[in-house]
């Protein structure tokens, strides 16, 4: 079994170092939209998935891609955008701490002259550190689904909040447990 662990983060890594450059390649006006100090905090009680043994916090960076594709909507008063959400930082729980990193493809409504926007997206994180505690994520590959809002009251400032979830989706066992995040995130926006 951690053959195959390792076996499938090492095909996730590869897929992405071959794809994510590619689609970066193709995106001609990808360019940084913003970047970010993050903290988030889990409970026992998860939002999806079972009962949660330990409690995590987690301190990373984020920085979001403007990839090409974007619609407008309503008139030109809503656009549909979209992006890719890369972050790396520090998970803890029960004593124990591991790097991370996240890569995160997103679908952005923004709206009122970009005075507040919405995105959710689903992609993909690998961790140093599986186990926590009495609690365990199975292997190093995790999918991650985000869904948040962002506020951005001033040009070149922004607050959000995300509900972030990390799991295997049962991709190394019935025992392997996920955890649901609360994210607040204040930065820079370009």
């Amino acid at each position: 079994m951690i053959f195959a662990g390792r076996f499938i983060a090492i095909f996730i890594v590869m897929t992405l170092a071959i794809v994510m450059p590619n689609l970066l390649s193709q995106a001609e006006e990808s360019t940084l939209i913003s970047i970010g100090p993050r903290i988030g905090f889990s409970q026992k009680t998860p939002l999806l998935g079972k009962q949660q043994r330990e409690v995590f916090r987690l301190y990373d960076v984020a920085a979001i891609f403007r990839l090409p594709w974007q619609w407008p909507l309503d008139a030109g008063k809503w656009n549909l955008r979209t992006g890719l959400i890369t972050s790396v930082g520090l998970l803890e729980a029960a004593g124990d701490a591991g790097a991370m990193v996240t890569a995160v493809p997103d679908l952005i409504l923004t709206g009122w002259n970009e005075l507040i926007s919405f995105d959710a997206g689903a992609g993909a994180g690998l961790f140093s550190r599986h186990q926590f505690g009495s609690q365990n994520f199975g292997g190093p590959a995790q999918f991650v689904a985000t869904i948040g809002i962002r506020v951005t009251p001033f040009t070149h400032s922004y607050a959000d909040f995300h509900l972030l979830h990390f799991s295997d989706a049962g991709l190394y066992g019935s025992d392997s447990l996920g955890v649901d995040m609360f994210i607040f995130e204040v930065g820079y926006k370009f």
